[in-house]
């Protein structure tokens, strides 16, 4: 930085005939100086604006609102980790309960579509030899296993995002827990 600034002014032309004489030494100081300076009077103006005259103004340490501010101390008690690890556990157990009916609308969709794709391949090769009223009925059963495939899984997608939003809740209110307990052990040492 002092080089760049040495070379401006000894090739800058308001410096005069004597910049190229001013050894380089001298030069760095009256820099470094200036730079000091400056850095100084910007933290100073910065960081203490009483300093200015134009900038001073009482400190008020009264609230702009008419209302008192009031200020708490906020403790963990053994109830609210008990409250906290409580509600970690009934999500737990309403994510384990959507996972099961989740799981039991995949296996009730996998039971239909296994008879759907027989009883369609039954219907369209009853329907290649002939056309009666009886395979007509096969292929509209058919077609309704097709369509109640479609509701299972529907319901059973429907159900797996749910448990997966449950497990995200419990996960967050397990996290809650454990860093209660942290703070709760933290407010009371002699709990530990």
């Amino acid at each position: 930085f002092f080089s760049q600034c040495i070379t401006a002014l000894r090739t800058s032309s308001h410096c005069g005939l004597y910049a190229d004489r001013i050894p380089t030494e001298i030069m760095k100081t009256t820099l470094l100086s200036i730079y000091s300076i400056l850095y100084y009077a910007a933290t100073v103006t910065s960081f203490c604006p009483s300093y200015l005259p134009q900038q001073q103004r009482p400190l008020s340490f009264t609230s702009p609102s008419p209302q008192p501010i009031k200020s708490a101390l906020y403790v963990v008690t053994e109830e609210d980790v008990l409250a906290l690890v409580e509600e970690a556990e009934d999500l737990w157990a309403k994510a384990y309960e959507a996972r099961k009916a989740a799981n039991e609308l995949s296996e009730k969709a996998e039971a239909i579509g296994k008879d759907a794709e027989v009883s369609t391949t039954d219907a369209t090769e009853a329907l290649k030899q002939s056309i009666s009223l009886e395979k007509v009925a096969d292929a509209t059963t058919a077609q309704n296993l097709s369509l109640d495939l479609g509701n299972v899984l529907e319901k059973a997608v429907m159900a797996q995002e749910e448990a997966d939003e449950i497990e995200v809740r419990a996960e967050k209110a397990l996290a809650a827990s454990e860093a209660a307990l942290e703070q709760h052990l933290i407010d009371f040492p002699e709990n530990a």
